[in-house]
């Protein structure tokens, strides 16, 4: 675990926390976090269509993409289900969907760990993250819609909006042109995808450390309940991921990964789309939740736990 504080990603993001603990007058645009999660994203679909045009349609591939798609459908079901108990229709719905999509920034912090410890994944992973997007927004706004009395035209004008959404666009976009699309300069792809995509992460994580620093205020009397929901959750999803990775074989590499998406909670397409669609909702729940305390578990212990559990029981 020690060795897993010290990659240099979790440290940088570790430093923002702190930093922003000791000078909380301070705080960053949100429009610097914004603009350098969306070059995040457009990296991650560049990756992830270029290694599908590589892999085509295997096997393999298409069995990643399903398991994303499962679980991006059924964390939200089980998660509204406890939680509206707890909650409101609308801070539940939002709450699930949340937790139903996933954390980019998790993920490539995940890449990141993985390479420095000289472990192999495949890049087609990160098509597995564009496809987990979707669903668990739809779901979400379909539990809230689904008990509502507006009109079907409204509800399906909230489903295109939500599908519009900038974060949406820019994954889904990039991962078809990167399919699509063929590179004569590998050296200009690789610039975009990982030489300057690892100092914008590195710049990204220091912000969100910031960030992260500001939301865990915006915890206090939430509840008991709520905060052990934002802990659990993640364990439990990763371990249903690992359960179902092992029967389908997937390396230990892409068991990681999947297992750390499976784990993560939205806090960049999913707020955006709930900010509009569910406007009842309160954001200091489902954004203090995501923000405050699953993305620092997860990039603090939650990779580095996910890692070792596959390395134990595929190895």
């Amino acid at each position: 675990m020690m060795n897993a504080l010290l990659n240099p990603a979790l440290m940088i993001f570790i430093s923002g926390i702190i930093i922003g603990s000791i000078f909380k007058d301070k705080s960053p645009s949100p429009i610097i976090s914004k603009y350098l999660g969306y070059y995040l994203l457009l990296g991650l679909g560049l990756k992830g269509g270029t290694s599908l045009k590589e892999t085509g349609f295997i096997s393999e591939v298409t069995n990643v993409l399903s398991l994303g798609v499962f679980f991006a459908l059924l964390i939200p079901i089980l998660s509204y289900l406890f939680l509206k108990n707890i909650l409101n229709t609308d801070d539940a719905a939002a709450l699930a969907g949340t937790y139903g999509s996933v954390s980019a920034v998790t993920f490539v912090t995940a890449n990141t760990y993985l390479l420095a410890s000289n472990q192999v994944y495949d890049n087609y992973m990160s098509a597995v993250l564009v496809v987990m997007e979707f669903p668990a927004i739809f779901m979400a706004l379909y539990l809230v819609t689904h008990n509502s009395d507006a009109e079907t035209s409204g509800k399906i004008e909230t489903l295109k909006n939500a599908f519009f959404e900038i974060p949406n666009v820019i994954l889904l976009t990039s991962l078809v042109f990167g399919y699509l699309v063929k590179f004569e300069n590998e050296v200009l792809l690789s610039f975009i995808t990982k030489d300057i995509f690892d100092w914008i992460l590195i710049i990204f994580l220091f912000v969100m450390g910031l960030r992260v620093s500001k939301r865990m205020s915006e915890l206090s009397g939430k509840g008991s309940k709520l905060i052990a929901f934002a802990l659990l959750t993640p364990i439990t999803g990763s371990l249903l991921a690992l359960a179902v990775s092992s029967y389908f074989g997937l390396t230990v590499g892409n068991t990681t990964l999947l297992m750390v998406l499976t784990a993560s909670a939205s806090y960049i397409a999913v707020p955006a789309v709930v900010k509009d669609a569910i406007p009842n909702a309160n954001p200091a729940i489902y954004l203090g939740l995501s923000l405050g305390v699953t993305f620092p578990f997860n990039v603090i212990f939650g990779i580095p736990l996910y890692n070792q559990l596959a390395i134990y029981f595929l190895s």
